[in-house]
């Protein structure tokens, strides 16, 4: 746990001269910047809990599907308990405010059902492949996608600015990059059992880019619907591909 804390701190500390250059205005809540550090330590809690104390681990499966539970079900109550905090950016929606995407959405949505029946055909008679696909097409675009795009890119979009400027130069959305930088840091970086520090450089590229395309959608859309499903096409595909090989 002493090493789960640390790393989490020290993704916090890499964003925060992002923060310090966003919140140089007197008008802006740090309340609710308190309250994104806390989600975010309480979140991966959750997420991490089965894996560091095997006996709340309700779910025999090589992926961690209780964790995942468990900070779905926390990041709902979050929403709940805090949604006036997203009075003005609130992504957790199914309605779509760009009606430049919806055929997107649509298209979207029928990849994500063809690639569930190639799936289906990919995965008979193997209980192996088919515990894969039911967590990777289920868990980590719901949970993910509600924590990073729902309520971390929402809280920030509602206390920053839009556009972050530094030496007269435009950084672009502070919330979007802060959401993105830290999509990428907790799929590349760890620290392990022995305090040994690991950061993948290219597991971080990828994400972070990842976490910018997702977090665009989400905030040209106002939903993280379009998020959730090309974020489960995405873990999803190059499996199908290798096993239709």
């Amino acid at each position: 746990m002493a090493q789960l804390i640390t790393t989490l701190f020290i993704e916090l500390i890499i964003v925060s001269p992002i923060i310090g250059i966003a919140m140089n205005r007197t008008d802006r809540r740090w309340k609710y910047l308190i309250l994104f550090s806390l989600y975010y330590l309480g979140y991966f809690c959750l997420l991490f809990a089965p894996l560091l104390y095997p006996e709340l681990n309700f779910i025999d499966s090589d992926w961690n599907w209780s964790g995942k539970i468990y900070a779905i079900v926390g990041s709902i109550l979050f929403y709940i308990l805090f949604r006036k905090a997203f009075s003005t950016h609130n992504y957790i929606t199914f309605k779509q405010r760009d009606t430049s995407l919806k055929p997107k959405l649509i298209i979207t949505i029928i990849v994500f059902l063809v690639a569930v029946g190639l799936a289906a055909l990919s995965i008979y008679k193997s209980a192996t492949r088919l515990d894969y696909f039911l967590f990777q097409f289920t868990m980590p675009g719901l949970d993910e996608e509600l924590a990073f795009r729902g309520i971390m890119l929402g809280l920030l979009s509602n206390t920053l600015p839009s556009r972050v400027y530094f030496k007269n130069r435009s950084l672009g959305n502070p919330a979007l990059l802060i959401t993105s930088i830290l999509f990428g840091l907790v799929h590349s970086f760890q620290i392990d059992r022995d305090w040994g520090f690991h950061q993948n450089w290219f597991e971080f590229t990828s994400t972070f880019a990842t976490g910018l395309l997702l977090g665009w959608l989400t905030i040209k859309s106002g939903s993280i619907v379009m998020s959730i499903l090309i974020h489960g096409l995405i873990n999803t595909i190059p499996g199908i591909i290798a096993w239709r090989k």
